[in-house]
This record gives C-alpha cells, sequence and structure tokens, in this order.
C-alpha cells in the first residue's frame, strides 16, 4: 500500500487517501512565500534609505519594512490555527495567497513610506495564513513517514529559497529600488494552480479537534 494512504481510522483530517506528489509540490511553492518577504528587500534598503532620507525617521522606518512581516506572523501565529479551522485550509491559502501578490505589489505604487509599511503588515497577515494552511494541508493530506518527510522537506526548501530571493533582491534592485517587489506577483499565478490541483479536506469530525503546527520561519 503506498506510503500515502491513510487508514479510515487515523484521527486526522485527510482529503484523499493518495493525494499525490503535486499538491505536495505547490504547498512547498506556497511555504517558500513568507520567506521572499524576509530576504528580498535587504540588498535595496541603501538604496530606499536614499529615496526617502527627507522624510522624517526614515532612518528607523526604511529598516522596519524589512522586518515587520515577520512582526506579524509572529504575532498572529497563536491564533493562525483558529482562523485556518474556521475559514477552510485550501479557501484561506488561496484567499492569503491573492491577499499576499496585492500588498506585496502595492510599494511598486505606493510614494508613502507609511503607506507601504501599512502594506508590508498586510503582507506579514497573508504570510501567516499561508504558511499556517501549506503545513495543516501536509498534516491533512499524508500520513506516516511521507507526512514527515514533505514537513521536513518543507523547511529545507524555505532555507533553500531564502538564498535564492536574497539574489533576486540584489539583482533587481540595481535596476531601482522597487524591482525586487514585482516578484511577490507570482502568488498570482500560484494561486489558481493551487485551486485546480490542491484537494479539499474533509471537514473535522465531531468532538476533534485539527492540529495546527506552528508556521515554520
Amino acid at each position: 500500500m503506498p506510503a500515502s494512504v491513510v487508514p479510515p481510522s487515523h484521527d486526522h483530517n485527510t482529503a484523499t487517501a493518495t493525494a499525490g506528489r503535486l499538491p505536495a509540490v505547490m504547498l512547498m511553492a506556497g511555504s517558500c512565500l513568507p520567506v521572499l518577504g524576509a530576504v528580498l528587500l535587504a540588498p535595496v534598503l541603501p538604496r530606499m534609505q536614499d529615496h526617502f532620507a527627507d522624510v522624517p525617521g526614515s532612518a528607523a522606518l526604511v529598516p522596519v519594512v524589512l522586518t515587520v512581516p515577520a512582526l506579524s506572523l509572529a504575532l498572529l501565529a497563536p491564533f493562525a490555527g483558529m482562523i485556518v479551522d474556521r475559514l477552510g485550509r485550501k479557501r484561506l491559502l488561496i484567499l492569503a495567497t491573492v491577499l499576499y501578490a496585492l500588498f506585496g505589489t502595492a510599494p511598486l505604487w505606493l510614494d508613502s513610506l507609511p503607506a507601504i509599511l501599512v502594506s508590508r503588515v498586510l503582507v506579514g497577515v497573508a504570510e501567516a495564513a499561508i504558511m499556517t494552511a501549506c503545513t495543516t494541508l501536509i498534516g491533512d493530506y499524508y500520513s506516516g513517514e511521507l507526512r514527515d518527510r514533505y514537513l521536513a522537506l518543507q523547511t529545507m526548501c524555505a532555507s533553500a529559497s531564502a538564498t535564492l530571493f536574497f539574489v533576486l533582491g540584489g539583482v533587481l534592485g540595481a535596476a531601482d529600488w522597487r524591482a525586487p517587489f514585482w516578484l511577490y506577483a507570482v502568488g498570482l499565478l500560484l494561486a489558481p494552480v493551487m485551486a485546480r490541483v490542491l484537494p479539499a479536506p474533509l471537514p473535522p469530525k465531531p468532538g476533534t479537534e485539527a492540529e495546527v503546527p506552528l508556521p515554520i520561519r
């Protein structure tokens, strides 16, 4: 019997007996999105600092543009599991991925540093939903050693993508400090594919609560 087959007696919410590899690929890709916000802008911070040099407090506010998504994610982590269960894992993942792209690309058109900071806070909110939904769906779709393998792969993919995004941020930032924000548009490409290939998890059994691992950062 394939490792991904979940026995009927398994007490975890299971979308299908064999979710397959394609859903896993999409969940790995989704798990890399929160890393984008953590490293992408690091190479362009000096150019942002120069651009907003005339804004009062810019010396302190510009670095926050990089770090505030992680802060939002950390603050929301204790509540993310409840939100995921209430709204539905797949539905929330798709919605959060679209919002991630919209909020992430907002600085391309915003000229106000405070407005950019607000957009970055909202990016962090979307990241918290994406990471928690991806981690929970791995637990929904797979069991046993296969689930453990995908959870380990999720961490590895997120770590490896950090280097790639840092390099891309530097290359794009050489042209203009706003250019790296275009990479957030990848969410608009992933969302429809997720909607098509991810199975819908079964609702929780009465009297049981889904185990929601904390987001990996």
